[in-house]
């Protein structure tokens, strides 16, 4: 495509100097060599008749027009990529491997079921999981991470899950040897089981925050269902997700009119213009697949 600007390459060649933050990075990244980069980037400011780089110690970094023009030509240039990735996507075999990092009761709940399903039907895909309530970052475009926590997750897609709803809980035989339970300043004199180390915990009635409550575990254990089994042994009181707690267990409800505030789980995965089509489709059976915990509540 030939006009004033010259063939859209060199338009492409300007924002890839600009996105890598040097020429060097960009001739690296586009396999071409310095010196036809150079040559053409200053053939396409001659065209224009303006400056669209200028050199800032050892770099090249854009000219006031030149962060005018990129800003311009970006989503352009992206809709171009995406269009050829596509293409190229739909051909492509599904393969490759995927790190997943998440805790044990997410895989335990239903991401186990997803990735099983998800292995049958894709052969050549390879998945390392992590099954960890610490927080294991994504690294590369083929890193995913089920969490809590969007703590230092600036530069991520973060898609929403589920909401965890909480109430308080704690074994009929820790209550008996308590005094009667009546009010929130009770609860924060009671021995905590936590799944982290919060200490401030906001208290709802309905919808409306009535007051954070400041607690001190006696244990903190970075498993839901382990936090469960010491609460039902009568260690202590503690926040538990609804979803985990059925009738069979040795638990009772505290000051049922309270619930903690639901709290937010997401899948996150590195901001990228280029996904390997074995992470979209997992992605997409994932949030499939937590449907059936958003139906549960």
């Amino acid at each position: 495509m030939d006009s004033i600007f010259g063939n859209v390459d060199d338009l492409y060649l300007f924002c890839c100097v600009v996105e890598e933050g040097s020429l060097l990075a960009a001739a690296r990244k586009l396999q071409l060599p310095v010196s036809t980069m150079s040559r053409r980037l200053s053939a396409l400011e001659s065209r224009l008749n303006t400056r669209l780089l200028e050199k800032q110690g050892r770099e090249l970094v854009a000219t006031q027009t030149g962060q005018q023009a990129f800003e311009l030509l970006r989503s352009g240039m992206e809709s171009i990529e995406s269009g050829f990735d596509q293409l190229l996507s739909d051909n492509q075999q599904v393969s490759g491997s995927i790190k997943l990092a998440l805790p044990h009761n997410f895989y335990r709940g239903f991401v186990g079921d997803v990735i099983e399903q998800f292995l049958m039907d894709y052969p050549q895909v390879n998945i390392d999981l992590v099954l960890s309530q610490e927080q294991v970052i994504p690294q590369s475009d083929r890193d995913l991470l089920m969490t809590f926590d969007l703590a230092n997750m600036q530069e991520m897609i973060a898609r929403p899950l589920f909401q965890a709803k909480h109430a308080f809980f704690a074994s009929p035989e820790y209550l008996a040897e308590i005094s009667h339970i009546d009010t929130l300043e009770q609860l924060t004199q009671l021995d905590w089981i936590s799944v982290d180390h919060i200490v401030d915990l906001p208290v709802y009635e309905g919808e409306e925050l009535v007051e954070v409550i400041h607690i001190k575990p006696r244990m903190v254990v970075n498993d839901i269902l382990s936090v469960c089994r010491a609460v039902e042994k009568g260690l202590g009181i503690a926040s538990l997700p609804l979803r985990h707690v059925h009738d069979g267990m040795n638990l009772h409800r505290v000051l049922p009119q309270y619930h903690r505030s639901a709290r937010q789980a997401y899948l996150v995965y590195k901001q990228r213009r280029y996904q390997p089509k074995a992470l979209t489709l997992l992605v997409d059976a994932l949030l499939e697949g937590v449907k059936k915990i958003n139906q549960l509540g």
